[in-house]
């Protein structure tokens, strides 16, 4: 089940099952959410600033075997 835990900052984090997922657009002309998992602290972290959630999302696309993030 999923529970929408934040909404800000241009981000969704949500807990499903026990696990936590940010999701975002893409920033691509067509509006593509990406949903990444991620970690509790990150969930913590990214619901403090702007910043910290476009951290967070720098991390998860470097995580997911992208040398080169979406945006930076």
């Amino acid at each position: 089940m999923n529970e929408v835990i934040f909404t800000d900052f241009g981000v969704d984090i949500i807990k499903r099952n026990g696990e936590y997922f940010i999701q975002y657009d893409t920033g691509t002309i067509a509006m593509i959410k990406k949903e990444s998992k991620i970690t509790p602290e990150e969930a913590l972290k990214a619901q403090k600033s702007e910043n910290d959630a476009y951290e967070v999302i720098i991390a998860t696309q470097t995580r997911e075997g992208k040398n080169k993030p979406f945006f930076s």
